[in-house]
């Protein structure tokens, strides 16, 4: 079933997408870089749509399918839909890079896509944070957990595959 909290696929990954494909944010459930029943399609993006049997939704699915980066699609239940997108070959290394934790090592041009996608104007926006390793989310970390934090560290845990893979 669907989880609620979106993924860090959704906020790293998911704006990959966005130069190629138009992306309704409506009814996207949540972005994954892998599912458990098909781990041959490891190093592709997952959208988890909820199912919609309006003309809309259908012709939304049908320009989607025809997407040179569109891969595949299947029914995790009665309710929802997964497309399965292949990782733009531009984008590969920022996908590599993400699957390490090392967000402020994305390349300045895509940091920028990132916050025109999700509509980030704040550079005290968490996620601004993240990607720039901001001095105040070490200390709010370091506060947190009662460890000093390296400089050179990222401020935000790597993907837990557990939550990535749907």
């Amino acid at each position: 079933m669907a989880k609620k909290t979106k993924t860090k696929s959704h906020t790293y990954i998911l704006p990959m997408l966005s130069y190629y494909i138009d992306i309704r944010k409506r009814n996207l459930v949540n972005t994954y870089i892998g599912a458990r029943e098909y781990p041959e399609h490891d190093n592709h993006i997952f959208l988890l749509y909820k199912f919609q049997g309006t003309k809309n939704f259908i012709e939304y699915e049908d320009y989607l399918e025809n997407n040179l980066l569109f891969n595949s699609k299947y029914d995790p239940d009665e309710n929802h839909v997964m497309f399965i997108f292949n990782v733009p070959k531009d984008y590969q290394p920022i996908y590599d890079l993400y699957k390490s934790g090392k967000y402020s090592e994305f390349f300045d041009d895509y940091k920028i896509q990132i916050f025109k996608f999700h509509g980030i104007t704040d550079s005290n926006h968490k996620i601004a944070k993240v990607l720039f390793k901001h001095p105040d989310l070490r200390e709010e970390w370091e506060e947190r957990i009662g460890v000093e934090i390296p400089e050179n560290q990222e401020v935000s845990s790597i993907p837990n595959m557990n939550l990535e893979i749907y």
